[in-house]
């Protein structure tokens, strides 16, 4: 450090007579240039040499053995250094005995050594009739006790420099008796008395200190000529920022940061406010014997608001202008309300930009340290016009402004994109620095984690190799033109790992509803970029939830599942699992007896397809329906129907976007290369012209024929086709050939014999059945509410044939299930009974009907996802209490079914 005098500290060290003993050396003998301190050491020894390897346990044997030019190197310990540091040998001007620990500003792990005094001490360190010794980068670390911090006594050319003190009770520093030249530079003093020069002391300089919140005055100076207070940041202080009193002429305060109060600092870092008692009535004050030669300029002041801020031999000023206009002095001071970050927030009370009056304007002639308290060099502002003597670019008070505002750190591998790899591997680290100037930094500081070493470079890319594997941290500092330095706060992790190969194994599992849980093991010393998985029937997943992959099958056989890896090292591989997947409900469903097929849609947009066997007592699992073909997104599906054939096939129906498809599946035994269960490919129903704004869809069969019914602007149209031919007949309007009436609203369709039945609910309330007579080629129709009436508030209807040429209509009205039966042997329709009140079954938002032997099955969706069933068997004459039919006994959908359609066998 440099420091730079005032003419008046020149004249008074040039006429100087100093008297100080000379330091005795042993004949022959080399002193060390360093003596080491380390309390944590188990090889310490207080009666030592002080080397590396055998260093002092206490600070005071080595303050007892260092000789000039030696520099007493103190480690930082957990417990601190409990003792008072007796200072009683001196160096010389060319070779200064230095105690060194971490300065402010300086990065370390283990922080600056502290010192605390042990009760009824004078001071963590007494210096005494000396000279020529620096004390560098202490602290006390909050021990808070009554005496001083240091105290300077009889001595000459003391230097106190970066060290910080906290909490102290009484004066921080304390300088008395025949003392001069003792500097006190670039320390912080965050609640701690301040720094008292007693009578006698002459030619001292108070510089680039943070005075934070002192509990007196920050700089107290009685009978002390010739003192420098230049480029401090007093904030917040009790009683007055600089007091000097008694006879102390050639003072000189410039450069100095003051601010007294600032609208936000409350609380426990704001002690002395505006009404507190012990508040200073001024900032910088000058008794009438102290005026003499003295000089105030440059500094920033902002006092309370009911008090001022100079008193100039025992008149007070409130505002630099007054005070200047009076005296001549403070030409250049300026009142800046400041406010400053909470002592304990780093960096303390630095300047930002809204500073600017303070900014590149502090007079570079004044005596001070070449850096701020940091280590930061003055820098040009390029947002602030200079308005510093000679251009020059200092600010004044104890920290320098830089563009400087923190760094980051990003690491990827040289060859790959993420930071893993095998040994050996190579990474790329990019650090980012922020700078509101806009300035190339001088240094960019990584450390790879691996003990190498730090790695310094102009340039913020740079690249690095493991040896060996293990989990690394990345870090980077950052340095400035000026000195000022970012850190990162978070280390970028790189993963280095053995080397090896990339392997899979899918991990396949199966529960009892087909479903298959693939949880693949991948291993790879790369970072793995991609899995798929193949089911082995046509489905493939890439997007697996919380790592699990599943697939629910859609009939039991043999499939393999294959599992694809990727890594970054541009590596493939591929595991295989056969998977046997059987379910007997699935098969036992599918016997021969009384059978119905469900179709659902879920919440979620699958189509789903269950299947039950009466005879047996058996409902399979509900299973997706993935028949293959022509493509749809089954959450597009706006209408299903279904209806089975005298071949037994199920022929399913879906109304998608106007567009009407079809797929079956084969309920009977294997046939022409078809097994049992298996589904055929979806296709478009096509040839029977064009029909726009289909709506809804319904479906039965005759021996092999599927009349397909739909309704379109409220019309009802018919079509049918032979299963085996494919060919479907033109659209033919029911609507318009019966004289119905048009808007209609759902539809059901059944049969009885060679005739087709469709059941209408029109837009007027009115419950219609059109019936067509293949063997007389026509058509005819009657309203049932007309003739018999109807439940109020049908919203839909469902149908079902059971023997004797018997035509069930049944209706949801209010949530609750009716029906009617058309006997067309005996020529009459029943009265409508309450199926909810006989079953128990009502809420309900949707349902359908269908028909094994003599009873009629209807099945409904009450909102929850399940589906309720109950049973009207006409042998028996009553209705079932209902069940509910995908849970437990069909359990394997994944999603609420909101829709179902049905058809018996």
């Amino acid at each position: 450090m440099r420091l730079r005098q005032s003419a008046a500290l020149v004249a008074a060290a040039a006429t100087t007579v100093l008297a100080f003993p000379a330091a005795s050396f042993a004949a022959g003998a080399e002193a060390a240039t360093t003596l080491y301190v380390n309390g944590s050491s188990s090889a310490c020894s207080d009666s030592g040499s002080g080397t590396a390897d055998r260093p002092f346990c206490h600070i005071s044997p080595a303050a007892a053995a260092v000789l000039p030019g030696q520099t007493v190197q103190v480690a930082a310990t957990d417990a601190g250094y409990q003792e008072s540091v007796h200072i009683t040998r001196s160096g010389t001007a060319d070779q200064p005995i230095t105690f060194l620990g971490v300065p402010l500003g300086e990065r370390s792990a283990d922080g600056p050594p502290y010192i605390f005094t042990p009760d009824g001490s004078p001071a963590d360190f007494v210096i005494t009739g000396v000279h020529d010794v620096v004390i560098r980068g202490f602290s006390n670390a909050y021990h808070v006790h009554p005496a001083p911090t240091v105290t300077v006594a009889d001595s000459s050319r003391i230097t106190l420099d970066r060290n910080a003190w906290y909490d102290q009770g009484s004066d921080g520093v304390r300088i008395t008796g025949a003392s001069d030249h003792v500097t006190v530079s670039r320390n912080l003093f965050a609640r701690t008395g301040g720094v008292s020069v007693g009578a006698g002391v002459h030619d001292s300089l108070i510089t680039g200190n943070d005075f934070n919140r002192t509990k007196t005055a920050a700089v107290t100076a009685t009978d002390a000529p010739g003192l420098a207070v230049t480029g401090n940041t007093m904030a917040f202080s009790c009683m007055e920022s600089v007091k000097i009193d008694g006879t102390s002429p050639g003072a000189l305060i410039e450069n100095n940061v003051i601010t007294a109060d600032h609208t936000g600092e409350t609380g426990l870092y704001a002690k002395c406010s505006a009404t507190s008692a012990d508040r200073g009535e001024t900032e910088i004050s000058l008794s009438a014997a102290s005026t003499t030669g003295s000089k105030v300029d440059y500094n920033t002041v902002h006092p309370f608001a009911d008090a001022s801020a100079y008193t100039w031999g025992g008149t007070a000023y409130r505002s630099a202008a007054a005070f200047n206009a009076a005296t001549g002095q403070a030409g250049h001071d300026v009142d800046l309300d400041l406010g400053f970050a909470p002592f304990q927030n780093w960096p303390y009370d630095r300047l930002t930009e809204a500073a600017a009056a303070a900014v590149d304007s502090a007079d570079p002639t004044a005596p001070g340290a070449d850096t701020d308290l940091f280590g930061v060099r003055p820098g040009d502002d390029p947002k602030v016009a200079n308005t510093a003597p000679g251009g020059s670019v200092r600010d004044r008070g104890a920290y320098e402004l830089t563009g400087l505002r923190s760094v980051s750190v990003a690491v990827a591998g040289a060859d790959v994109p993420s930071a893993q790899g095998p040994a050996p591997f190579t990474v790329r680290a990019t650090a980012t620095a922020v700078d509101d100037w806009g300035v190339a930094q001088a240094d960019y500081a990584f450390d790879f984690g691996d003990g190498s070493g730090t790695v310094h470079s102009t340039n913020p890319v740079v690249t690095h190799t493991y040896a060996s594997p293990g989990t690394y941290g990345v870090q980077v500092v950052v340095t400035d033109p000026q000195g000022a330095v970012a850190a990162t706060t978070t280390a970028q992790r790189v993963e280095v790992k053995q080397p090896g190969d990339l392997t899979v194994a899918p991990g396949a599992q199966l529960d009892g509803f087909l479903n298959a849980l693939v949880t693949p093991t991948v291993t790879s010393p790369y970072v793995v970029t991609g899995t798929a998985v193949d089911f082995g029937d046509g489905f493939s997943s890439s997007t697996p939830v919380d790592g699990v992959y599943k697939h629910q099958y859609s009939a039991p056989g043999s499939y393999t599942v294959t599992v694809t890896a990727t890594d970054e090292g541009g590596r493939t591989t591929v595991g295989k699992q056969t998977l046997q997947v059987d379910n007997a409900a699935y098969l036992a469903a599918l016997q021969p007896g009384l059978r119905v097929q469900v179709l659902g849609q879920t919440l979620d947009g699958q189509l789903l397809n269950s299947g039950a066997n009466y005879s047996n007592g058996t409902w399979a699992p509900f299973l997706p329906v993935r028949a293959g073909g022509v493509s749809f997104a089954p959450k597009d599906v706006s209408s299903m129907a279904a209806a089975t054939t005298a071949d037994q096939y199920l022929r399913a129906f879906a109304l998608v976007n106007g567009k009407i498809y079809n797929a079956d599946r084969n309920l009977g035994p294997a046939s022409g290369g078809v097994a049992q269960g298996q589904w055929l490919p979806w296709k478009e129903v096509s040839g029977m012209g064009n029909l726009s704004g289909i709506t809804q869809i319904s479906a039965a069969s005759i021996g092999n024929s599927t009349h397909l019914v739909a309704v379109a602007n409220g019309r009802v149209y018919e079509s049918s086709a032979d299963r085996t031919s494919g060919t479907w007949s033109a659209w033919g309007d029911v609507t318009g050939v019966t004289g119905i009436p048009v808007g209609v609203k759902s539809i059901a369709a059944g049969t009885t014999g060679n005739a087709l039945h469709i059941a209408i609910l029109g837009s007027d309330g009115h419950l219609r059945v059109a019936d067509g007579d293949y063997n007389r080629g026509r058509w005819s129709y009657g309203d049932v509410t007309a003739a018999y009436g109807s439940p109020a508030g049908m919203t839909q209807v469902a149908a079902a044939s059971t023997p004797g040429s018997r035509f069930h209509v049944v209706v949801l009205a209010n949530g609750r299930i009716h029906e009617t039966t058309g006997d067309y042997a005996q020529g009459y329709w029943t009265g409508w009974g309450d199926i909810s009140a006989a079953s128990g079954l009502s809420g309900l938002q949707q349902i359908t009907a269908a028909s094994t032997g003599n009873t009629i099955r209807i099945f409904g969706n009450d909102g929850t996802g399940y589906v309720r069933s109950i049973d009207g068997d006409y042998t028996a004459g009553r209705w079932s209490s209902f069940s509910t039919v995908n849970t437990p006994m069909a359990a394997g959908s994944t999603a609420p079914i909101t829709t179902v359609v049905a058809a018996g066998l």
